[in-house]
């Protein structure tokens, strides 16, 4: 039995709604009514907020993702819609095999979505999203995951973030996280060769290559 199944099934955690629904959808028994906010032992969940889920098999790290719907079923279930992050070791990197991460906090965003209990989700977690030409932030001054990459989940591909070649509304999503982070982490430096410490310079070097491979 997977660890996510184990962690659902054993739950009796007090998951409710916040507020008035904005949306109804479907009819009858496939009625949904569909919220911004709902509060899981306490704490309280919006749409948009970033967050740890149970992982789908034992031994794995928790999965990360956004969370951007919030329905209520007609028999009182409450499921979130969540828009799934990669971790590096979770795809595969053609001709190379696993990907490696040039930072331990960096994880790739994806357009993928899916249903799953409320109950999967763990807690918050913050995610910074940073166009590749820049520094990543101190992870003492600024904690939380990196993204500076979008896995394609069809094709099997990464590609930049400001490869500024997706569909309207996915460069959309993408123009609107990263303007998130630009006013939490401010206008973080732009590469500099010369003085790049030598971990900076092989992830640099590493996104030339990819940004060749890939544009």
């Amino acid at each position: 039995m997977s660890q996510m199944v184990e962690r659902v099934g054993d739950a009796d955690r007090d998951v409710k709604p916040i507020g008035e629904p904005f949306r109804f959808y479907g009819e009858g028994r496939g009625r949904r009514c569909h919220y911004k906010a709902f509060e899981s032992e306490g704490i309280q969940y919006a749409l948009e907020d970033t967050v740890l889920v149970v992982p789908d098999a034992t031994k794995q790290k928790p999965n990360v993702a956004i969370i951007k719907d919030i329905v209520q079923t007609i028999d009182g279930s409450i499921m979130v819609i969540r828009q799934r992050f990669y971790r590096p070791e979770e795809i595969e990197n053609k001709g190379d095999g696993s990907w490696q991460p040039c930072d331990p906090r960096e994880i790739f965003y994806s357009f993928r979505r899916d249903e799953i209990p409320t109950e999967s989700v763990m807690h918050k977690c913050v995610v910074h999203f940073v166009a590749i030409h820049k520094q990543i932030p101190d992870r003492k001054e600024n904690p939380g995951f990196i993204v500076q990459q979008v896995y394609d989940t069809i094709e099997k591909k990464l590609w930049k973030l400001t490869h500024k070649n997706y569909e309207g509304h996915k460069q959309l999503e993408i123009d609107i996280l990263l303007q998130k982070s630009l006013r939490r982490l401010g206008d973080l430096p732009d590469f500099n060769t010369e003085d790049a410490h030598p971990d900076q310079e092989d992830q640099l070097k590493r996104k030339r290559i990819f940004g060749r491979r890939n544009v």
